[in-house]
């Protein structure tokens, strides 16, 4: 420990920030270097948890106000002692989320503890405070100002209001920006604030709600947010986006895309053809959405440095795909019950993953390359054993099989990988577990 106090207070910090919150504090104890390492630590992370549940402080509890004003005075007087040194606040992330049946009961500190980080130049702002009763907290102004700014987190509780939206500045220094079920008061209030940070690189939004101005008995004061339109956002390389039905994306640098909608069944629409400089395209539980063999065409014909494409419980209406691509490295198709025909073609792909939970389908390689690796994962019972022997056969000669089998009851699960240098049905067939 004397060895560790000595080092550079860099490298301290650097423990600190490896540890969880609760361990990081209890460092103080340590010796000297360590507890003024501490009330130096430029990252404060708060989980309301730490400090109490909700269990701790049920109404009427004498305790429960206590608790809360120990949390208070520690977040307090951590940013008072780092602004008192004239530090930089390099993250500040609050998260009160299923720690309060009430959070309302620390709004009233927020705003000062916002303020506070941003005025010391924080660079990681994250926050999710949970909401009661329909009262949201307000995201304060002040954030808007913060050119220091790097990551913006926002989570459950947070309302984006009028005043915010008014703000004529904007905030170039954000890279990273994340919604998770933030509140907006009417549609395209979402794609304003987007637009507030428009150098962000990487978006992440895990659904929506707006505030329902025709609320009654019937309906809900809170209601999903249906559609997202992207533009404008020139530096954008990476969206990840959940439980938004109808999606417009016009990014020409964007790299990276997922995409999962919140209703399976109800209609979605995805329009991403100006990503031409695409490499990524994840697609999950698109069970309205219709892909067929033209898809694919398309697809690769308006992307053509597409590399890696992974498509999860869609709804692929045709049963025979074919998939041709000059780029493509990585491709996952995992339970898509109709498809039963895949005829691939692509001289660069490395990794090829397939999984179904009935008979496993006719896979061809046209061409492939000498690395590929294949993987089946596949649930068939034993009228279907035989198949595997016409799957293993349409493997390229180049690489081998090996085939483990995991025998539950009347159901086989079959996963294949593949190695090198075989074009039999490979000799040795491994048996991990047989359960009767």
């Amino acid at each position: 420990m004397v060895r560790l106090s000595g080092m550079p207070k860099g490298i301290l910090d650097d423990i600190l920030a490896r540890l969880p919150d609760k361990d990081a504090a209890k460092t103080i104890v340590l010796s000297k270097t360590w507890r003024h390492t501490w009330y130096s630590f430029p990252n404060i992370s708060v989980d309301g948890e730490y400090f109490f549940t909700e269990d701790d402080i049920p109404v009427g509890n004498d305790q429960r106000f206590s608790k809360l004003d120990n949390l208070s005075d520690y977040v307090t007087k951590r940013l008072l002692r780092l602004r008192d040194q004239d530090l930089a606040i390099k993250k500040f992330k609050l998260s009160l989320f299923g720690s309060l049946k009430n959070p309302t009961l620390i709004y009233r500190h927020l705003d000062q503890w916002i303020l506070m980080a941003c005025e010391t130049g924080v660079k990681v702002l994250e926050l999710c405070v949970g909401a009661n009763e329909g009262k949201w907290y307000d995201l304060p102004v002040c954030v808007i100002e913060a050119k220091s700014l790097v990551k913006l987190e926002l989570g459950y509780g947070i309302r984006i209001g009028k005043e915010f939206l008014k703000h004529s500045m904007k905030l170039s220094s954000v890279k990273m920006l994340s919604l998770s079920r933030v509140l907006f008061a009417q549609e395209g209030d979402m794609e304003h604030f987007i637009s507030l940070f428009p150098l962000t690189e990487h978006l992440t939004i895990y659904h929506g709600y707006l505030h329902n101005h025709l609320c009654t008995i019937l309906r809900p004061m809170i209601v999903p947010l249906e559609s997202l339109f992207l533009h404008g956002l020139q530096k954008l390389k990476e969206v990840d986006l959940q439980g938004i039905q109808e999606v417009h994306i016009d990014s020409p640098n964007l790299k990276n895309l997922r995409s999962e909608p919140f209703i399976l069944l109800a209609p979605f629409k995805l329009n991403f053809d100006s990503c031409t400089t695409l490499r990524s395209l994840a697609l999950f539980n698109l069970k309205s959405f219709d892909i067929v063999d033209k898809f694919f065409a398309e697809l690769f014909s308006k992307h053509p440095f597409l590399e890696s494409l992974k498509i999860y419980k869609c709804h692929v209406s045709d049963e025979r795909i074919n998939i041709s691509s000059a780029q493509l490295k990585v491709l996952e198709i995992m339970f898509c019950p109709f498809l039963k025909e895949v005829n691939i073609d692509a001289p660069n792909l490395l990794s090829c993953y397939y999984a179904v939970d009935d008979k496993p389908p006719v896979i061809s390689f046209m061409r492939s390359s000498n690395l590929l690796e294949v993987k089946v994962n596949t649930i068939v019972d034993f009228r279907y054993f035989y198949s595997m022997r016409e799957f293993i056969w349409n493997i390229p000669q180049k690489i081998l099989a090996s085939l483990s089998l995991l025998l539950i009851g009347h159901f086989v699960i079959m996963i294949i990988h593949t190695c090198l240098n075989c074009m039999k049905f490979p000799p040795f067939l491994q048996v991990s577990n047989i359960w009767r």
